[in-house]
């Protein structure tokens, strides 16, 4: 027995059929092609497509810059060049300089010896000449001997004009450094061996420069054993 409340149910309604797609345009009949490319990062430059202007421009800024660079490099080695030459050249002008005083330094001390030299050779005139104007009797060798002490004495000014100065040894043992044994005396007192037993000609010397040692002679043992010398 039906229930009158319950409502009237009739049969279900069928599904609406399955309608086939819509139809493509020609144009788009073609299938859609796939994106495979990977997704770009989104921190990823951006792609800017300079002008051909301005990369020309970077290039001849770039150009001007080097040849600029290759020109300072270019004049500080011309400049570097000509301060090397203006040295050589001051450095051989000094050379010369030195040189040429060195010369005639060595002129005017050879002229003043020579100047000094022409003295004596007149000194030495003029006494010949007052000696033989004077009678033979005057003529005794001890006034020959007073005539050469002071031709002697003149030539030790003339040295002495050149700090050369001459000196004699102290004491009486033999100095080889200073002396120089111009003869040997055979004595038999073997005390007196290796002294000085007489002095022959003095020694000269320039400053601290030993220009001649002092000459002198010498004791030495009499059977020719234990000389110093």
């Amino acid at each position: 027995m039906e229930d009158p409340m319950s409502p009237d149910v009739g049969p279900p309604e069928p599904y609406p059929p399955l309608l086939p797609p819509p139809p493509r345009d020609a144009e788009s009949s073609e299938e859609e092609p796939i994106d495979t490319a990977p997704p770009q990062s989104d921190t990823a430059p951006p792609a800017v497509d300079l002008p051909a202007s301005g990369i020309d421009g970077a290039i001849q800024r770039l150009e001007t810059s080097l040849l600029s660079g290759f020109a300072e490099v270019l004049q500080e080695f011309r400049d570097k060049l000509a301060l090397d030459r203006f040295r050589e050249d001051q450095i051989t002008r000094l050379h010369e300089e030195l040189q040429a005083y060195r010369n005639d330094l060595i002129a005017r001390t050879a002229r003043q010896i020579l100047q000094g030299l022409i003295r004596l050779h007149d000194d030495l005139g003029r006494t010949t000449a007052s000696l033989r104007q004077r009678p033979a009797e005057e003529l005794t060798a001890e006034r020959f001997f007073q005539q050469l002490a002071g031709f002697q004495d003149d030539v030790e000014l003339l040295l002495g004009q050149h700090d050369v100065e001459r000196f004699e040894v102290p004491g009486e043992d033999f100095d080889p450094r200073r002396q120089t044994a111009a003869r040997t005396v055979p004595v038999d007192d073997e005390t007196r061996v290796g002294r000085v037993a007489e002095r022959v000609r003095p020694g000269f010397q320039q400053g601290e420069t030993l220009l001649q040692k002092e000459r002198v002679a010498v004791y030495i043992a009499a059977n020719g054993a234990n000389a110093k010398v």
